[in-house]
């Protein structure tokens, strides 16, 4: 790929609103449930002759969520209808604990997710932990780096841009 200074993959939206079911919409890894991954994306990449320093991983700024979703494996790989977008500026004040969500980590998938059993909402997303782990996995793959979807929707105060700078320059998570 010589003419190519870098390939961006848009490692977000995996599962989206044309998807019956949930699932991790940015996750790093493969899982049982969901072979699409960034991890996927660039194993596919580097065995057709892309350079690892010329991935860019992306990351997602914002969740989907799905209604409808019943609470076997609290809600993960359930089908479901989708519901909505919701920008982690807002994330917060829509998706809480206060709102009845509960919110688990996939190991396998490095990717957070949370489920409301009374309402039968799921919510993909990343966040702090996800973001850092895409950002670890960028820099200890040699890859050409991390972006996003979308800086606008960012929190303007310790967002995940933030997140991001942090574990470029070395800095422990809080």
């Amino acid at each position: 790929m010589p003419v190519v200074d870098y390939v961006n993959l848009m490692n977000y939206d995996m599962v989206h609103g044309n998807t019956p079911h949930t699932g991790h919409h940015t996750p790093l890894y493969s899982t049982a449930g969901q072979k699409e991954s960034i991890h996927a994306c660039v194993s596919y990449l580097e065995s057709i002759g892309v350079p690892r320093h010329k991935m860019v991983i992306g990351a997602a700024f914002y969740g989907r969520s799905w209604e409808r979703v019943e609470s076997a494996n609290n809600g993960l790989y359930q089908p479901g209808v989708f519901k909505n977008f919701l920008s982690h500026n807002i994330f917060d004040r829509v998706v809480s604990k206060a709102n009845g969500f509960s919110f688990y980590y996939d190991d396998e998938a490095q990717a957070s997710y949370a489920y409301n059993k009374e309402q039968k909402i799921f919510v993909t997303f990343d966040d702090e932990k996800s973001i850092r782990k895409k950002t670890q996995y960028a820099l200890g793959n040699g890859l050409g780096g991390i972006m996003f979807w979308e800086l606008s929707i960012d929190k303007k105060d310790k967002g995940y841009l933030a997140v991001i700078s942090d574990v470029v320059k070395g800095k422990p998570a809080d």
